[in-house]
């Protein structure tokens, strides 16, 4: 529980001894007690318990609390309400499963997926494309949102952030690629799909799959794809699923949840490379590495061709290789190796 989680409880429980709901108000002082003692804990070099209660379950706890005090006022409408609104808390993990409320539609001319019901979330997806170096060891140097399909070996990289409006979004989200671009030479590299593109790929029925308490030795019997949070090359939080099929529309990818042991990404993409072999550099991966190389150089020195026809657009990098892609993708490209 951390130091604002604190400060509620405190607060909380003062309030509701004040009103009189003290069997309320010592659940909030116990899971301050509880939350101070496990703090302890962990400055004295032991491991500290998780917390006994989440943000998500305060809140809940403090809805609660006021739709009880709303009843015993001789409310009417404020009770339901604040009760109402205590339940859609502490289901939300299992509404976001029922409900559609994580569909997304691309935007037309863009690298944008946006919430269909959250119309201020916005997504964008980039494959990692294979370097020179152990894909392994390249993947390991990205710290974000991670997802893997175990059975092809393909990777991408998802940001996500919250906004009003497309212009503000658009190059918050270019420059959470560009922040995460590896320093030096890249191992590999960032390719941001178009909205279609990355529409097509989170078109998927997933299913959750149970996995050990140590994720890097369950993943040589995962089929489906892994969610990663990772940091520092380390996985802080994951999360392994079946694919059954294709779905009606995308959806923004699963939460993971933290781990008991936190793998090094390394080992992570390592037990995929024993299930399936990584795909090879391809001309994306010239492309991409030449646009590096001559960063901070004018369009018209990083390459050599760019011709339209349609939506569709064939450029020739420095690498001599001609490679099409559309129009948004190509802006992507150009502003987060910029």
């Amino acid at each position: 529980m951390g130091w604002k989680a604190r400060v509620l409880a405190g607060i909380l429980g003062v309030a509701l001894l004040g009103a009189g709901a003290w069997p309320l108000g010592l659940v909030c002082f116990l899971c301050l007690a509880l939350s101070l003692k496990a703090k302890r804990k962990s400055s004295e070099g032991r491991s500290a318990p998780r917390s006994p209660l989440r943000p998500r379950a305060l809140l809940a706890i403090l809805l609660f609390a006021l739709s009880a005090l709303a009843l015993a006022s001789g409310g009417s409408l404020s009770p339901l309400v604040f009760f109402a609104g205590g339940a859609v808390v502490l289901a939300w993990p299992v509404l976001v499963r029922i409900l559609p409320v994580a569909e997304l539609t691309p935007v037309s001319d863009s690298v944008l997926l946006k919430s269909k019901y959250l119309p201020f979330h916005w997504w964008s997806i980039a494959e990692l494309k294979p370097g020179a170096e152990p894909f392994p060891l390249a993947a390991s140097a990205f710290s974000g949102t991670l997802l893997a399909f175990t059975d092809t070996g393909r990777t991408y990289f998802a940001v996500a952030c919250r906004s009003l409006e497309r212009k503000d979004a658009e190059p918050r989200l270019l420059a959470a690629f560009r922040a995460s671009l590896p320093r030096g030479r890249a191992g590999a590299f960032l390719l941001p799909l178009d909205a279609g593109g990355a529409a097509d790929l989170l078109k998927l029925k997933l299913s959750p799959l149970k996995v050990g308490g140590d994720l890097a030795k369950s993943v040589a019997f995962v089929s489906g794809l892994l969610v990663l949070e990772c940091s520092g090359g380390s996985v802080t939080k994951g999360a392994a699923f079946s694919v059954e099929g294709t779905a009606k529309a995308p959806s923004s990818p699963r939460k993971p949840h933290l781990l008991d042991v936190s793998p090094l990404t390394w080992e992570i993409f390592d037990a995929i490379g024993k299930r399936t072999r990584w795909p090879d550099p391809d001309c994306y991966s010239d492309l991409l590495d030449s646009m590096l190389a001559t960063k901070g150089a004018s369009f018209a020195e990083r390459l050599t061709q760019v011709e339209s026809s349609g939506d569709k657009l064939t450029v020739r990098s420095l690498a001599g290789q001609e490679v099409v892609t559309t129009r948004p993708q190509l802006r992507a490209i150009v502003s987060v190796y910029s």
